[in-house]
């Protein structure tokens, strides 16, 4: 094929081709074992700085799911703390194995009683989760 520029591509295809069944491939992709991507149960405490909504609510989807309910400490961050009249506190309304859901309080002085409100947004509530042993 002299003179025929298609017999030069046709050579030049087939040198490619043969260098290339001599390459080596790469391995195939292998599935992981199952299980094998899911977080660790956790083996001991961990904690989390949570932040209320509008309503007075926080809650937490633990890293990991735990086999039982755990241990759940939660403590509220006062606003306020230079205001001796009113104070802040934390209630526990929802423990599973997987989530945490607190909502803190406020209470207002009123005479002769005092009111308990939900505080409003932006309040900092520490929540410390432990495994039952």
């Amino acid at each position: 094929m002299v003179g025929n520029p298609l017999g030069g591509v046709l050579r030049e295809l087939n040198r490619k081709s043969r260098t290339a069944g001599r390459r080596t491939r790469p391995p195939r992709e292998v599935d992981p074992e199952p299980g094998a991507g899911a977080p660790p149960a956790p083996c001991g405490p961990v904690g989390a700085v949570l932040v209320t909504g509008e309503d007075g609510r926080a809650a937490w989807t633990l890293p990991a799911s735990y086999e039982a309910a755990p241990v759940v400490t939660a403590a509220a961050l006062d606003p306020c703390p230079a205001d001796d009249e009113s104070t802040v506190w934390a209630v526990l309304e929802e423990v599973t194995t997987w989530s945490v859901r607190v909502r803190v309080w406020r209470s207002r002085p009123r005479r002769g009683t005092g009111v308990a409100e939900p505080v409003g947004a932006g309040v900092r509530v520490h929540v410390a989760v432990v495994p039952v042993a």
